[in-house]
């Protein structure tokens, strides 16, 4: 759904999974699947189930919006079948624990805008965003909490990624509107906010004012789901540049 403000955007998309299994194989990430249980012995009922691999579960954002398409590259090997566009999202992905070297890169050049070393541990769960404007670019690195939405509700969090955007406020609309953040800077974010399930219009005003810089229109927020709202795109674009100050909802899990 398309918001009828100009300029101002609100976009919701569906997961799409662009990274190359054969890479990352090579490189030990894995995408989530079910394990094979290996049978042994000589009776039907006997069979010996391999030890749980240990894991990490990262996810990729492309929310620079002055950038041009990216590789991202793990140990050095682009783990990306398709070129990373910009508001590009992997979902999670399965990642040995450990000390990673991650990098961002121009689609097929070898210089990097962002080159991380980033230690994740096992069982824990990251959203990792290359942010800023594209001279400035850097990884925001957000470890998650992972929870399940209570019966009848949905979980719903903020981050605003708008480099050029002051300080915002977002609240619910209508007769029950609510508060949801206050005076969240650029890179600040909220915690994962239980809200019943149901179909939202949240606005995204500068703090502390009744400015309203964008309205997110028809919100669907699914039971026992969970969410990220990415506020990001620029307020104030330059000549030829399409990407506007919007919002965009990705679901976690």
């Amino acid at each position: 759904m398309i918001s009828k403000i100009p300029h101002l955007t609100f976009i919701k998309i569906t997961m799409q999974n662009i990274f190359s299994r054969a890479s990352l194989n090579k490189i030990t990430l894995l995408l989530f699947s079910v394990a094979a249980i290996s049978f042994t012995g000589c009776q039907d009922d006997e069979f010996v189930a391999p030890d749980p691999v240990p894991a990490s579960y990262v996810s990729f954002y492309h929310g620079s919006p002055d950038a041009p398409d990216l590789d991202i590259q793990l140990e050095n090997q682009v783990i990306n079948s398709q070129a990373f566009k910009y508001a590009a999202y992997s979902g999670y992905l399965t990642l040995t624990p450990g000390e990673r070297n991650i990098k961002f890169t121009p689609v097929n050049a070898a210089n990097a805008f962002i080159d991380s070393i980033l230690t994740f541990e096992k069982d824990k769960v990251y959203s990792l965003f290359a942010v800023n404007k594209q001279q400035n670019m850097e990884l925001l690195v957000i470890q998650d909490s992972v929870k399940t939405p209570a019966t009848g509700k949905a979980g719903l969090r903020i981050i605003h990624l708008s480099p050029d955007a002051p300080a915002i406020d977002i609240s619910s609309t209508g007769a029950t509107g609510t508060s949801l953040a206050t005076n969240l800077n650029f890179k600040g974010y909220t915690e994962f906010l239980e809200l019943a399930s149901g179909k939202y219009t949240l606005q995204a005003k500068a703090a502390g004012t009744g400015d309203v810089l964008l309205t997110a229109a028809d919100l669907q927020l699914e039971e026992g789901k969970t969410y990220s709202l990415l506020i990001r795109g620029l307020a104030t674009p330059p000549t030829g540049n399409t990407n506007g100050l919007s919002a965009q909802l990705v679901r976690n899990y």
